[in-house]
């Protein structure tokens, strides 16, 4: 071969390894910008762009009706970047300079402000006076970036279902935990150019990156609803309830509930606290005893018996029953709280005498599978789903070591430990045409822009019994209310369903003697439930027909007249046995709350007093923020009017945040275990 040859292919060869070398750095340019670049791009500006955060505001969370109940208010908070704070050379002069402003101690403060990091938070939550102060001292590497503060502007109302936000903004409790991340906003930034050595550049670019704010979260709660029942509790844990003779309950919960769709409108529970100073108040007066706590309900399960045994066609309302005074079973009788028993009557009058013997007969004819079975679809023994942190299951007896002496104290609603939500689910379901519904705390979720991003609608679980079933339950139930026990939740001119119920307390595997658990079940109106509610009040040497009924008729009286549920004019206006220690009130006529927000205290009471209402206040300060009642509204004459007060600003001065992580337990004894007692007298 010639050597012409040779150089010839040696030149092809190497100019096609050439191309091919061009060919891959072409390829790989193309990737690195058209793949990469916007990565690479970011990255770039992460090393030589610091940025100093700018807080997203945390959405709001709002009642049904899109009433505030939980919002953020503007705050501002000094930073510090420590870079240039220690090229300056002055970081024990500005840490003295800051110290007094923001009462720190100088070397608390000087540590914050030369940590080896790129941002660090000297204060936060400081005030506008103090941010203005900072701001005029120009010191170098020192800044001022806004914030945020979550504010309860309605106090302790709907405490426990909101719960509260930490001091960086986070969940801890209630909605304000479980929707954390709706609430949570995207921060924003303000981004300056700097140098590898940590100093902005001469003349540098800044970008501002707005944020994002978070959420709002709307509940099925009903503001007045909510206050309403806190009112009601109000009154009793001060020793002013009704048949209370002043004695003060350790606590005691009132929830309210749509029947037909399982939203919560109220969940109220005291004792209580304020918010905007959880630290303040002691950790117990956190828990949502309603949800978290388990009791023996007592007489006010009679009505899941009840339910359970007209469904199962094993008694009629007019068939006779006899009742001897009490009903032996397993050598233990089981009495009747009538001494002697209530002799003849029919189920109807069994149920309005609520007595134990015709339940115990109930239970019988139902059979121990039948009777499980209906505890199991009615939802005992397990979680509601209520959007709450910490719910309790409750306890029931094991059915295969179940003897017949425990079927007839269930049936009286002995032995088996359940939760007020749990209670007041199932008996929605009796009252409502017999479809167990899962509550519901959230309606919707609305973006900043005001626009619906997510709405729940009601969650069937299961067909419980049928709506005839239903429909003699609801009145056979009201019957408990004119003619019966319930009588002091009676109402003129409203068919109102109840049954009373009494349970001793339980400690050290024994019952407590002459301290009980006093509950009383309604929903109104009787033929067509729009509310039901359950009142809980616990440690009172009472029975739930005289301390509970009362509450829960005025919440009921006020919330139907609010609801604009009209009287029903074919409705009882006395009670089918009038009884001698009850007074039946006249029907009030309406009249319309006066506004009086923005008012100082004593104004805004004379204005309420000469209008006819009696007053409660709520918070402390000389100035009314808001009013329940609102303005306008509708109302029984003579009614209350609770006000919250506070400054005119309205806002909670800054002050300690933290948060307690708390592990939730049930307090339930071994009532499994304990000994027999005599049922209670209704």
């Amino acid at each position: 071969m010639s050597p012409y040859v040779v150089m010839r292919k040696r030149i092809a060869f190497l100019f096609f390894c050439v191309s091919a070398f061009l060919v891959v750095l072409i390829v790989r340019l193309a990737f690195v910008q058209l793949a990469q670049g916007a990565i690479l791009s970011d990255k770039a500006d992460e090393s030589h762009y610091r940025g100093v955060p700018v807080a997203a505001k945390r959405g709001n969370v709002e009642d049904r009706n899109g009433e505030v109940l939980a919002m953020s208010v503007s705050t501002e908070t000094v930073y510090a970047v420590p870079a240039q704070v220690r090229s300056s050379g002055r970081g024990e002069e500005i840490a003295r300079a800051l110290s007094g402003l923001l009462e720190m101690e100088p070397e608390q403060v000087l540590e914050r402000i030369t940590k080896r990091s790129a941002l660090e938070y000297v204060k936060k939550r400081v005030t506008a006076e103090v941010a203005a102060q900072v701001r005029a001292l120009e010191l170098p590497g020192i800044g001022i970036t806004e914030d945020s503060v979550r504010y309860y502007p309605n106090g302790t109302l709907a405490a426990h279902i909101i719960g509260f936000a930490g001091i960086d903004n986070q969940g801890l409790e209630g909605i304000e935990l479980t929707r954390d991340s709706e609430l949570n906003g995207v921060p924003g930034a303000v981004l300056t150019e700097f140098a590898a050595n940590g100093i902005p550049l001469p003349f540098a670019n800044q970008m501002y990156v707005s944020p994002k704010n978070g959420n709002t979260v709307r509940l099925t709660i009903d503001k007045n609803i909510q206050a309403f029942a806190e009112r009601e509790l109000q009154k009793l844990m001060s020793g002013q309830g009704d048949n209370m003779n002043g004695q003060v309950p350790k606590s005691a919960s009132i929830l309210v509930m749509d029947p037909n769709t399982g939203q919560v409108l109220a969940l109220a529970s005291a004792p209580t606290y304020d918010p905007n100073y959880y630290n303040n108040y002691d950790q117990s007066t956190r828990r949502n005893i309603a949800i978290q706590n388990g009791y023996e309900p007592g007489s006010t399960f009679k009505i899941i018996t009840l339910a359970a045994a007209l469904e199962e066609k094993k008694i009629h309302p007019q068939e006779g029953f006899f009742d001897p005074g009490g009903v032996t079973i397993l050598g233990k009788t089981v009495h009747c709280w009538k001494r002697g028993g209530h002799g003849s009557q029919t189920f109807t009058q069994v149920v309005e005498n609520s007595c134990n013997p015709g339940f115990v007969a109930m239970g019988q004819r139902l059979g121990m599978d039948k009777f499980y079975e209906y505890l199991y679809n009615f939802g005992f023994g397990k979680k509601t789903g209520i959007e709450m942190s910490g719910e309790a299951v409750g306890i029931l007896a094991g059915k295969k070591r179940a003897t017949a002496l425990d079927l007839a104290t269930m049936s009286i609603g002995q032995t088996n430990n359940v939760t007020a939500i749990q209670l007041l689910t199932a008996v929605s379901a009796v009252a409502n045409g017999g479809t167990l519904m899962k509550p519901q705390l959230v309606k919707e979720i609305v973006g900043p822009t005001g626009k619906v991003v997510e709405s729940f609608e009601p969650q069937e679980v299961r067909r419980v019994i049928s709506e005839n079933t239903s429909k003699t339950a609801r009145q056979m139930l009201e019957s408990v209310v004119t003619n019966g026990t319930g009588y002091r939740a009676f109402l003129p001119g409203y068919r109102v369903a109840g049954k009373t119920g009494t349970a001793q307390k339980v400690a050290n595997g024994a019952y407590i003697q002459g301290e009980y658990i006093a509950s009383f079940m309604a929903f109104a109106p009787a033929d067509n439930p729009k509310l039901a509610i359950l009142c809980v009040i616990d440690g009172v040497p009472f029975y739930g027909g005289s301390v509970a009924a009362p509450p829960v008729r005025g919440v009921l009286q006020d919330s139907l007249k609010y609801l604009g549920v009209e009287m029903d004019l074919k409705a009882p206006l006395t009670l089918g046995k009038p009884r001698l220690d009850m007074q039946i009130p006249p029907v009030k006529k309406a009249v319309t709350v006066p506004s009086v927000l923005g008012l100082p205290l004593a104004e805004a009471e004379k204005s309420l007093r000469q209008a006819g209402f009696t007053v409660l206040t709520e918070g402390s300060g000389q100035v009314v923020l808001d009013q329940i009642p609102h303005g306008d509204s509708k109302v029984e004459e003579g009614s209350s009017v609770l006000l919250y007060l506070g400054s005119e600003a309205g806002a909670p001065t800054s002050g300690n945040w933290w948060a307690v992580e708390e592990e939730v337990d049930i307090d339930i004894e071994a009532m499994l275990q304990m000994p027999w007692r005599q049922p209670l007298i209704e």
